[in-house]
C-alpha cells in the first residue's frame, strides 16, 4: 500500500492494522500519525522488531531533548515501550501489569498536561510504580 493511502486508512479505521512493515522514513511518519490517534507522542510505544535477531525498543517521541529535565515529558510512552519489550521477550504477565498500571493512571487522570492531567513526569512515574507495588503486595497476600 502506498504510504499516503495507508495514512488515510489509519485515520479511517486503525483497527484493521496489526503490524505495519515499512522503511525507516515512512515508519517515522506513520508512528507519529499513530501516536496522534492514540493520544499524542507521549503515549506511543515503538519497537523495531527483527525476529531472531536483536530488536530495539524506544518510545515514539525519542528522547525529546527540548523538554528534557523540565518535568513535563509524558513517561507513559517509555513505560508502554518497556511493556512491549517484555512482551517480545516472553514476559507477558509483567508486560500486562505495566500496561494495566498505565491504563489505571489514565482512568484516574494521573497524567501529564499533554493528555489533560496536572502531574509532572516524576509524579506520573511514581504513581505508576506505586500502583505496581500495591498490586504486587495485594497479589502476594492472596
Amino acid at each position: 500500500m502506498y504510504v499516503d493511502a495507508l495514512c488515510m486508512q489509519m485515520v479511517r479505521d486503525p483497527r484493521q492494522f496489526d503490524v505495519i512493515v515499512t522503511n525507516n522514513m515512512f515508519g517515522d511518519i506513520l508512528t507519529d500519525l499513530a501516536a496522534g490517534l492514540q493520544g499524542g507522542l507521549g503515549m506511543a510505544a515503538s519497537g523495531n522488531i527483527h525476529p531472531g535477531k536483536t530488536s530495539m525498543f524506544e518510545p515514539v517521541h525519542g528522547s525529546a531533548p527540548p523538554i528534557a529535565g523540565k518535568n513535563i515529558a509524558n513517561p507513559m510512552g517509555a513505560m508502554l515501550t518497556s511493556a512491549m519489550m517484555l512482551n517480545h521477550l516472553g514476559l507477558t504477565v509483567e508486560a500486562a501489569r505495566i500496561e494495566g498500571a498505565v491504563l489505571e493512571a489514565v482512568r484516574q487522570k494521573k497524567t501529564t498536561q499533554d493528555i489533560g492531567g496536572v502531574l509532572g513526569t516524576r509524579e506520573v512515574g511514581d504513581w505508576v510504580a506505586n500502583h505496581l507495588c500495591i498490586a504486587d503486595n495485594a497479589e502476594r497476600r492472596g
